[in-house]
């Protein structure tokens, strides 16, 4: 993917393994999002089947109230889940998808909207990060699920 260009890919089912934050917007405490953050990278050597150990994946979804954000590894095999964490498959899905120094969100929405494009605000967005360098936003992959 090209940087500050806007894809749209489609991705194959994935599953995941990882740990759920959930907080409202109304009282919003990052700290509680960085304590789980933390906390998965204090555990993800226990998930087991990783298919790549250099990146972790942050699906999401919100509604007008709240979000639950995820930290968690793609695993091949939802066999074994750690004792705490949390074991999911997203379906097939068209995303668009982005690398930006800019708000990466606002750039998918402005080529959604001037393309035609619907976000899939029932499926869950990725942020995909390395864990050597997972600078916000210039090293982070976005992907906004889009409607086919």
């Amino acid at each position: 993917m090209n940087q500050n260009q806007v894809e749209i890919v489609h991705l194959q089912e994935k599953k995941f393994i990882g740990i759920p934050v959930t907080s409202s917007f109304q009282n919003h405490d990052p700290k509680r999002v960085e304590a789980t953050k933390e906390s998965f990278l204090n555990r993800k050597h226990e998930i087991k089947n990783v298919i790549n150990s250099n990146e972790y994946v942050c699906p999401h979804f919100s509604s007008e109230v709240l979000f639950t954000y995820f930290f968690c590894m793609e695993v091949s095999s939802l066999e074994d889940i750690p004792e705490g964490m949390i074991g999911f498959t997203t379906p097939p899905h068209s995303y668009a998808t982005t690398r930006t120094e800019k708000d990466p969100y606002e750039e998918i929405h402005t080529y959604l909207a001037n393309n035609g494009f619907e976000n899939n605000s029932k499926a869950l967005a990725l942020e995909v990060y390395q864990f050597e360098d997972p600078e916000w936003p210039g090293k982070v992959d976005v992907f906004v699920p889009v409607i086919d």
